[in-house]
């Protein structure tokens, strides 16, 4: 389909150089563990550096802290690589990462005499007294005082809501808002003609591989600009996250396959309520062996639910659903390839 369409515009152009022939398939190791091929740098206020409390598949990773889509880290090639290696078809390259990012710690309401709550003393019961110069602040649960006519306690030493645990603005008792999570990832591949940008890397459409490490994998065709990077060289490549944050990088290659997988999932659709919906993927090329496995319903968190590249999914519920399809190959020589359609649902 796509994929086939892109082949055949490529046979075309093959006598203008414009498609490799005979370009064998290739992996750059650009990050696994050491800085032998590497050098690191700052992109913007972002920083980077080798994390030695944190690892990946027991060897260090690489912490990174960056502000937004356009402060973070860069890795810098020793050796920089040649462009039309990965560029000259777009579809067979890619750059592979393993990341992960940081779980946002729940806040706890601030609560009286707890850890973040109110001043010990504060609602003290009826027994017990108030403490030496607070005497008619401080008030038992049970009385009733006019708020007006409460005293306030002397300017010295006065405390305000950020120093029990609430900021100003905040009511005390109520959680504040979570911190915010990196969700979404960009990627800069810069050479000496200009750079590429990637473009927002949604987290949540990756595979988790190992306990929260996160596979990303960016077929070079998803990088947007308008340099023409032929016969230049791939001398950095910068990341970033969408908020301020941190994100770790266990793992880096760059790579090129002459004959990707093919994930194929077809157009959007209309499909109804209890009534048997037909899916069907692309064929692989000749001689490639590939494993489909769907996902129908991107928000149950169920990640495997149909099996072959034909296969039926009944939906029970109206709605919009994102189906996911992933190719495996069966000899393990190649990265899988994921497509996604929308499906609408309805009565």
């Amino acid at each position: 389909m796509r994929r086939a369409a892109m082949i055949i515009a490529c046979m075309g152009a093959i006598t203008a150089g414009q498609c490799p022939v005979g370009h064998a398939d290739l992996k750059v190791p650009i990050f696994t563990g050491t800085l032998d091929a590497v050098e690191l740098g700052s992109w913007g206020s972002g920083t980077i550096e080798v994390d030695e409390e944190e690892t990946y598949l027991e060897a260090e990773a690489l912490r990174i802290e960056t502000t937004g889509f356009f402060e973070g880290g860069r890795l810098e090639l020793k050796e920089p690589l040649e462009a039309d290696q990965f560029m000259t078809d777009p579809e067979g390259g890619y750059i592979r990462l393993v990341v992960k990012v940081r779980e946002p710690e729940e806040e706890m309401p601030a609560e009286a005499g707890g850890p973040g709550g109110l001043p010990a003393g504060m609602f003290m019961p009826d027994d017990m007294p108030p403490e030496p110069g607070m005497e008619g602040f401080l008030a038992p649960r049970d009385v009733e005082q006019p708020f007006d006519e409460m005293p306030m306690p002397p300017d010295e030493g006065m405390m305000f809501p950020e120093e029990f645990g609430a900021p100003i603005g905040q009511p005390i008792g109520v959680p504040a808002a979570p911190p915010p999570k990196i969700e979404r990832l960009r990627l800069l591949l810069v050479t000496d003609k200009g750079a590429l940008d990637s473009g927002p890397l949604e987290l949540k459409e990756h595979v988790e591989i190992v306990e929260d490490w996160v596979q990303v994998v960016v077929p070079l065709s998803r990088f947007g600009g308008t340099v023409d990077v032929s016969g230049g060289k791939i001398e950095h490549i910068a990341l970033f996250g969408d908020v301020e944050e941190t994100f770790w990088l266990g793992e880096m290659v760059m790579g090129y396959e002459e004959q990707p997988l093919i994930a194929d999932a077809g157009e959007k659709m209309t499909a109804k309520v209890n009534q048997e919906t037909a899916f069907e993927a692309a064929p692989q090329p000749e001689g490639v062996k590939g494993l489909y496995v769907w996902d129908f319903d991107d928000l149950n968190g169920i990640q495997e639910e149909g099996y072959g590249r034909e296969t039926t999914w009944t939906f029970l519920t109206p709605g919009y659903y994102t189906v996911t399809l992933t190719v495996s190959d069966l000899n393990g020589q190649k990265i899988d390839r994921i497509d996604r359609i929308r499906v609408k649902v309805e009565e």
